[in-house]
């Protein structure tokens, strides 16, 4: 088990473990590997036995940080893998100088919801019907 930046190789992959949860955001492998290239993303992969199980993506841009994407294989969810990226990932931004990172995640996706708060996040806003003109975005941040 390990964690990882994640590299071109690793899009069509991170595209199946994105399809495989319908909230994520759906890039596909064109988008993972723009964001792979891409100097301002970071995308860390936990990979256990040579394979990837989970992947978050987010942006720094000066001091703040934005999760952008963020999935855990079906097989391998409610292990501690999300918990494991989203602490990595927020350690990662401390230590590049970042301040605060946020993220938008639907109302009805209490798993995530939780998730975040467990690590500290709290609700910073909302975008009412955001997601298909019925479910309102949470806009939750964290300060570090």
């Amino acid at each position: 088990m390990k964690m990882r930046p994640a590299v071109t190789l690793d899009a069509p992959r991170l595209a199946w473990i994105e399809s495989t949860q319908p909230m994520s955001a759906h890039w596909g492998e064109k988008g993972f590997a723009g964001e792979i290239a891409n100097a301002a993303s970071h995308i860390w992969c936990w990979e256990e036995n040579g394979e990837v199980q989970g992947f978050l993506a987010l942006r720094l841009a000066a001091d703040m940080g934005e999760i952008l994407n963020f999935a855990v294989c079906p097989a391998r969810c409610r292990r501690g893998i999300g918990f494991r990226l989203l602490a990595h990932a927020l350690r990662d931004v401390r230590a590049r100088g970042g301040r605060t990172v946020t993220l938008e995640v639907n109302v009805t996706n209490l798993p995530a919801i939780s998730l975040y708060t467990k690590a500290g996040f709290s609700e910073w806003g909302r975008r009412e019907k955001f997601y298909g003109g019925t479910d309102d975005a949470l806009i939750m941040g964290i300060r570090l």
